[in-house]
């Protein structure tokens, strides 16, 4: 029998309670996205930079994106599939962005790939003939996997580069 509640994992509520309070501190407030949007939707190739695996993460099975990522845009809003996960954000007047999305967990923690995973970062137009436009900023992941009733959490953040194709 349920009680009628919702029950959220606490991981994503940390998450969002973070994203909340950096979103306060660049600039006290809500921006609003662009009037004037940049093209930045397209197909891109992903490179993650090299990186380790943190020690939290052990035991925890953990699958960085390979791409390709898929951004579309509608005004300031943007949105973005990126190996089986939509993400959803803003495009800024500074050709900033932020996207975010989270993936349905399964009750056996058997999730593939991240729980949730964010991407912030700056459109950079294509510079001179024949210059592709770029995507460059930080892909983080949070991952899960539960075993024997206990579930273990970690979080994986690396630089990534973004080429149009």
């Amino acid at each position: 029998m349920t009680s009628g509640r919702f029950r959220f994992p606490t991981f994503s509520l940390i998450t969002m309670g973070t994203l909340t309070l950096t979103a306060s501190a660049c600039g006290g407030g809500f921006s609003p996205g662009c009037s004037q949007c940049a093209p930045i939707e397209g197909r891109y190739t992903l490179e993650l930079e090299q990186g380790t695996t943190p020690a939290s993460c052990g035991g925890v099975t953990v699958e960085l994106p390979e791409g390709p990522l898929e951004v579309s845009r509608q005004d300031s809003d943007v949105t973005a599939a990126l190996d089986g996960l939509t993400l959803r954000g803003t495009l800024y007047p500074t050709n900033d962005f932020n996207l975010i999305g989270f993936r349905s967990v399964q009750t056996d923690g058997g999730t593939s790939g991240p729980e949730s995973a964010s991407l912030s970062g700056s459109y950079v137009p294509a510079v001179g003939d024949g210059g592709v436009p770029r995507l460059v900023g930080d892909w983080q992941g949070n991952f899960s996997s539960t075993s024997s009733g206990t579930t273990r959490r970690c979080s994986v953040t690396r630089p990534f580069t973004a080429t149009r194709q």
